[in-house]
């Protein structure tokens, strides 16, 4: 085995496709930015004032807020629960979504999360179901296996005390979306008067074996759940989670299928980095030596007589993410295509400075 101890100096960008979206860029570096495309970068001299925050760690200066707060009928935060610290209290929240209650390898639900667990929260709460296996969610939706009616029996039953259910199975194989469908028909009969909402996976077109068609779904669902992110992800090459070009197709195509008021529209407070080079592998003998010469190494260590060594590289690393500024504008985006419903992944992880520009239409957001 061989540790390899890298230091990592730090480029940070932001790309933002929208005015006064800022890219934060470490002033210790010449970084060479590609031209266009909406593209802003900003020095500390231009953010002399240094913003401090309740919920920060460290001051931070990139900010540029103005205009009026916007506003939105619903305004859903998901909570993990696990996470449960990092629920801000303050945050103008109407719908808590408890993340959430998983399907085990014998197709039976796992203890759900019980709502005391948001005591305290005067808006509606909502049970967020997952099933994060591919062969899983085959079992438990197709008839044949005989585990899907005793799902829909055991969702329902824990759902019991919440204003909501959601079901978010991200692995549907293509063969089992009319499964999927019946699978929600029989939990909507079942919650009867209690909202039912399905997560689905952000689009810019359709296709005819889509298992997450919106306009199915939508006969089924009192509201579909797009989660519009992960535009960029660990594996692809650096980028927004979320760009706002990009954001704007899902929307176009999501009102070319139904109305505004039938979606929820997810957005991040995530962000992502990717690294110019990996250093972690596998090696051979002369690969390995190699690198002591490249290196200077003048140190081997032997522990039960195999040898190890350390020495240090640089690398690259290009950072992705949101603040108050760039989340403000995706909302002021959505508001202005018509969205009234608008959920965050996760909560914990957002710029907190965010919240004060956002409010329930209604003065309070306490349940109905």
């Amino acid at each position: 085995m061989k540790k390899v101890k890298i230091i990592v100096f730090a480029a940070i960008f932001i790309l933002a496709l929208m005015p006064r979206l800022a890219l934060a860029k470490d002033t210790k570096l010449a970084v060479e930015i590609p031209a266009g495309q909406g593209l802003e970068i900003f020095e500390e001299k231009d953010f002399p004032e240094e913003v401090e925050h309740d919920s920060y760690s460290h001051p931070y200066r990139w900010n540029k807020l103005d205009g009026e707060k916007v506003q939105f009928k619903e305004i859903w935060g998901y909570l993990v629960t696990n996470r449960l610290k990092d629920f801000d209290k303050k945050a103008p929240l109407t719908d808590l979504a408890l993340f959430g209650v998983d399907v085990d390898c014998y197709g039976k639900l796992e203890t759900a999360p019980k709502r005391n667990l948001t005591a305290g929260f005067k808006g509606r709460v909502h049970l967020v179901a997952v099933c994060n296996s591919t062969s899983t969610t085959h079992f438990v939706l197709d008839p044949k296996y005989g585990l899907r009616g005793d799902l829909v029996k055991d969702l329902i039953f824990a759902s019991r005390e919440f204003d909501g259910l959601q079901i978010d199975y991200e692995l549907v194989p293509q063969k089992d979306g009319e499964n999927f469908l019946e699978f929600l028909r029989q939990l909507k009969r079942k919650l009867g008067e209690k909202p039912l909402t399905v997560c689905v996976p952000a689009r810019v077109k359709s296709f005819a074996t889509d298992v997450y068609d919106y306009r199915k779904i939508a006969t089924v669902a009192d509201k579909v759940m797009i989660m519009a992110y992960d535009e960029h992800w660990s594996t692809s090459v650096p980028g927004s989670v979320a760009s706002i070009n990009w954001c704007k197709k899902i929307v176009d195509y999501a009102l070319g299928v139904l109305p505004a008021d039938k979606y929820i529209i997810g957005v991040p407070f995530y962000g992502r980095s990717w690294i110019d080079r990996s250093l972690a592998q596998a090696w051979y003998f002369n690969g390995a030596n190699r690198i002591m010469h490249e290196n200077n190494v003048k140190q081997l260590k032997r522990k039960d007589g195999v040898p190890h060594f350390e020495y240090e590289a640089k690398a690259k690393v290009t950072l992705w993410f949101d603040d108050a500024t760039s989340l403000l504008q995706r909302a002021r985006m959505y508001k202005n295509y018509g969205f009234d419903s608008i959920a965050f992944w996760r909560l914990g992880m957002e710029d907190a400075a965010f919240w004060s520009w956002i409010e329930p239409l209604e003065s309070s957001n306490e349940k109905p």
